[in-house]
């Protein structure tokens, strides 16, 4: 763990005001609330200096989740989610895209995991106290263990244990990205407007994804020699790719908390990643193998995405 998270670490240590059970009560909360609470409300995104602002409006109706993600500058886009999928909405470009929604994907993806199942890799600790969107938090730090991962600092709504702001840390402890709720509005029952989005939409383009099966282990044609502490794959199936080209091979894998991709295609393909490349929190590595391209991406450090390209193998050797 290099200086900057060492040294948040300590402070965690020195300000901790919590039990280590009660960290994780707070946390268990956290992933409760997300889940179950009805909320309506405006955040900022911020990465790679540039800054989104998004409406976020979550009803839950008989236990089923519908949320609809608003973005209020740049490109008018809308994501709605539901339990079993994603639906795109594009004006600009007038086109919808609906594809099945996988596991751990939406605004809340990275507090889905049980944090006592995550001590290996992760130290958790309550930090202090803050306010935020004109309601008091809780802060709390969750501190990596190694460089494969990065660290967490946390502000949860006193009330309710919702995320109100996160900003995800690098080595140095420097935010690579930051969430962060401007105003929030928490009700009994909020309208989900699960249909609202498409008035209106009768000329535009929709696209229809392919459902893709997963592959068991037996039908992996791809391994890994040695991943990162605590990562391990969750998720590996083909997506189709242009015609006359080989289907491209998507594996997904998880420490339960951070989460990245891989993706195996036709080495003949054009324009490809080569070597690193990192916009904001997200990096990617590519790399040939076995006439194959193989790119790895996500909101890991750039040692992680080199690590894991690095480890793959075609499953015969």
């Amino acid at each position: 763990m290099a200086a900057g998270l060492f040294f948040l670490a300590q402070a965690s240590s020195s300000l901790a005001d919590g039990s280590d059970t009660e960290v994780h009560d707070w946390l268990k909360r956290m992933v409760e609330s997300v889940h179950t609470l009805n909320y309506d409300g405006t955040f900022v995104y911020l990465h790679d200096n540039h800054m989104e602002t998004m409406r976020v409006i979550h009803a839950v109706h008989d236990n089923d989740e519908h949320e609809r993600l608003i973005s209020l500058n740049g490109a008018a886009r809308q994501v709605i989610r539901d339990n079993a999928s994603v639906t795109c909405v594009t004006p600009d470009s007038k086109s919808i895209s609906i594809g099945k929604r996988m596991l751990g994907q939406g605004f809340r993806a990275v507090f889905s995991a049980d944090t006592r199942e995550l001590a290996d890799f992760y130290e958790f600790s309550m930090i202090g106290e803050s306010r935020v969107a004109d309601r008091k938090t809780k802060v709390f730090a969750i501190i990596p263990k190694d460089n494969y991962r990065y660290g967490y600092r946390i502000y949860l709504d006193v009330e309710n244990a919702l995320p109100l702001k996160t900003d995800m840390l690098d080595s140095e402890g420097v935010a690579v990205s930051q969430i962060m709720f401007t105003s929030l509005r928490i009700e009994n029952s909020i309208a989900s407007e699960s249909e609202s989005y498409l008035d209106g939409k009768e000329n535009y383009r929709w696209n229809q994804e392919k459902p893709n099966s997963p592959l068991g282990e037996s039908g992996s044609s791809w391994t890994f020699r040695q991943l990162p502490n605590g990562f391990k794959k969750i998720y590996h199936t083909k997506k189709s790719s242009s015609k006359g080209r080989e289907d491209v091979d998507h594996l997904v894998l998880s420490d339960g908390l951070a989460t990245l991709s891989v993706y195996i295609e036709d080495r003949s393909l054009g324009n490809v990643l080569t070597g690193a490349s990192r916009m904001g929190a997200v990096n990617a590595f590519g790399i040939q193998l076995s006439g194959h391209h193989v790119t790895v991406v996500g909101e890991v450090p750039a040692l992680t995405v080199e690590s894991v390209a690095n480890s793959l193998l075609p499953a015969q050797q």
